[in-house]
């Protein structure tokens, strides 16, 4: 299975840096945690796919009936039902 080297917070290119503080500052929001998550900080290398990432997963995830967390949870569901390795 292939790997992404994940970039240390001063190796993030400057086009990513901003949206990396937005991703950071809503998982310490929603989830209390104060680091980048592994699936994020693997976009850093292609900020615009990591932008377009963002864009869909706040369209997803915006306020609703749903909370958030639960969100997150049925989409952990759906990867461990489809054998996801991730």
């Amino acid at each position: 299975m292939p790997t992404i080297h994940q970039l240390a917070d001063n190796e993030v290119p400057e086009a990513a840096r901003e949206l990396v503080e937005r991703v950071k500052t809503r998982e310490k929001r929603v989830f209390g945690i104060d680091t980048l998550s592994n699936i994020w900080r693997s976009m850093t290398h292609h900020p615009e796919y990591m932008k377009a990432n963002w864009e869909r997963s706040r369209a997803t995830m915006q306020r609703g009936d749903v909370p958030p967390l639960v969100k997150e949870m049925v989409a952990s569901a759906v990867s461990i039902v489809n054998a996801c390795d991730y």
